[in-house]
């Protein structure tokens, strides 16, 4: 392989306080040069692969064995060339949260990365936190006028950054829609209740900036999300998802040999005018 006088460099970053365990090795050329050619493709797949750009690594794979019924590359080999001509298309920094805003950038003109544009939400970031979020004005403008419910849910581990990714979901019609996202990581040890701070703000924006006001909120168990969605949407009635609630109450019915908490009596009439002053659990019941 030819070698190049471009300056070049290798950085070589483990991720060890991240979820996810990785190495990430990024080459770096300070002076272009003639691009390295994939020799382990024939010239036909890789022409194949560059005028394929609306189809995914599987379409790409059916047609490369139409033509090639028992190939002598791999699969991985073709995933690596389209991977490398796709993220063109939208990372434009080594750094992530760079190339991310870029990218969204690039979204808020109609028809910059589809049928929607995306505007970034813009808020100070907390100490010891790295967040980063949009909304999607089209979708809003559109529904906003029909929106009793919006629904707050998370998913971690989908980037090998470790970011946490929120998703604010609205229901129009028994259909779900997106409204906007957050993607938030620790960078340090933030003090107690700055996710939720962060969550108050990205709520605010849809509060403040499009006015929306919503009749019930629904959010799983983390306390973050139902604090923030009972302070930024305080008259909304608050519900847990029924999925988190059936699988807290099985897991809990599950241990078998640890003694519940003790009964307290007043405590349940207060709550519930129903209940038998008399009833006591078996364990609390006098022995003689």
């Amino acid at each position: 392989m030819s070698a190049f006088e471009c300056n070049g460099r290798v950085k070589i970053t483990a991720g060890a306080r991240t979820i996810a365990k990785y190495i990430d090795i990024v080459v770096s050329h300070e002076i272009d040069h003639v691009p390295y050619c994939y020799i382990s493709l024939p010239s036909d797949m890789q022409d194949l692969i560059r005028n394929s750009p609306d189809r995914n690594p599987s379409q790409i794979w059916k047609e490369v064995l139409k033509r090639y019924p028992t190939p002598t590359f791999t699969r991985d080999s073709v995933f690596q060339m389209w991977h490398d001509i796709a993220k063109q298309k939208w990372k434009s920094d080594v750094d992530e949260i760079t190339s991310a805003r870029n990218l969204l950038k690039k979204g808020a003109n109609p028809g910059g990365l589809g049928q929607y544009c995306f505007e970034e939400i813009r808020f100070e970031e907390p100490e010891g936190m790295s967040v980063i979020g949009f909304s999607i004005p089209g979708m809003i403008e559109k529904w906003i006028s029909r929106i009793r419910e919006a629904a707050m849910d998370s998913a971690w581990g989908t980037n090998r950054a470790g970011y946490e990714v929120f998703a604010l979901l609205a229901e129009a019609y028994g259909s779900g829609l997106p409204l906007g996202y957050l993607l938030v990581k620790s960078t340090s040890m933030p003090a107690v209740g700055t996710k939720r701070r962060a969550l108050e703000e990205f709520l605010k924006h849809f509060r403040d900036r499009w006015g929306l006001n919503v009749k019930v909120t629904l959010s799983d168990k983390d306390w973050s999300e139902i604090g923030a969605c009972q302070d930024i949407f305080p008259d909304a009635k608050h519900q847990l998802c029924f999925w988190h609630c059936l699988r807290a109450v099985k897991k809990r019915l599950a241990i078998l040999r640890r003694q519940p908490g003790p009964y307290n009596v007043e405590q349940a009439i207060a709550e519930f005018s129903f209940i038998d002053p008399t009833f006591l659990p078996l364990a609390q019941r006098p022995t003689s």
